[in-house]
């Protein structure tokens, strides 16, 4: 596939996260021959900081940064034979930069790394705060890189289905993906201890009607309905899972919804859940849409 016009916006720092999401991307854009873009986004200071340097320190600086992420991209260019090019802004915000970059240049997906936390040597579950915001604001998908690393290839896909109108959006996103990498979708959708009788014949039906949709598209899937009714944590839920299914390469969440049956990834449970799993994420922001009736 050739598909020079899908661009993927690679936020970095030169820290090993933001080297594991270059290599996501690179690994990504092999696939679909997509081109990709390095941004290092060095951060003004305000005030008396930000007057500590005069302006040929500043230009050696910035000098400086533009011939690491040359040399970044040259490198992958060659070894890889990717459209990878380099862009270095100034601001004072780094998340806010990062998000007008993408929506000026029509970008169609970021790769970022979570960011690090680590206490006596050891990784704390985490997403850094500016990961969390672009996640949050964005208004292209995003996907989240921790330092359990990237996946070479996207063989399985996790799709995790609540009861929200958007579903439609991230089951398409999971059929682009799928069809592209020539993944198998996995669709899981929990019933907990707040499930009643109604809420759990709704959630069978709408798996049967998603699952057959996507075999429809000639993607293979699997399903699974997961009783859970002692425990009404998601997010331990689905990271026990993807314990159970090491072929996971990746996961579809949606970053907010509206309807009222579920709390499944509003708000901060995404971010408790991207912050928490172990495989990349794909951050769905979902869009404003007439109500959707699936087709059995």
């Amino acid at each position: 596939m050739d598909n020079k016009d899908f661009k993927i916006l690679v936020p970095t720092d030169f820290s090993e996260q933001s080297n594991l999401a270059l290599h996501q991307a690179i690994h990504f854009a092999n696939i679909i021959k997509a081109q990709v873009t390095l941004l290092y986004v060095l951060q003004e200071k305000k005030g008396i900081l930000g007057s500590i340097f005069n302006k040929q320190q500043e230009k050696t600086f910035d000098n400086a940064i533009i011939e690491k992420l040359k040399e970044q991209s040259k490198t992958y260019n060659n070894k890889h034979k990717l459209e990878i090019d380099y862009q270095l802004e100034h601001s004072t915000s780094i998340h806010g930069s990062i998000l007008e970059y993408s929506n000026k240049n029509n970008f169609d997906i970021i790769i970022i790394g979570k960011g690090s936390i680590f206490e006596n040597g050891e990784e704390i579950p985490s997403i850094g705060s500016n990961a969390a915001k672009i996640v949050r604001h964005s208004k292209i998908p995003v996907i989240t890189i921790g330092n359990s690393g990237h996946s070479i290839d996207i063989r399985s896909i996790l799709l995790p289905l609540d009861l929200s109108k958007e579903t439609r959006q991230k089951v398409n996103w999971a059929l682009k993906i799928a069809k592209i990498s020539k993944a198998k979708i996995n669709v899981i959708s929990i019933l907990d201890k707040n499930s009643n009788k109604e809420s759990t014949i709704k959630v069978q039906i709408q798996m049967k009607q998603v699952i057959t949709f996507i075999k429809k598209q000639g993607v293979d899937c699997s399903s699974s309905i997961i009783d859970s009714k002692t425990d009404n944590d998601h997010k331990a839920i689905i990271n026990r899972y993807i314990e159970s299914h090491t072929n996971l390469d990746l996961a579809i969440i949606m970053t907010q919804q509206e309807n009222d049956f579920t709390e499944f990834f509003v708000g901060s449970s995404a971010t408790a859940l991207i912050r928490s799993i172990k495989i990349p994420v794909l951050s769905v922001i979902p869009r404003e849409l007439e109500t959707i009736i699936w087709g059995v």
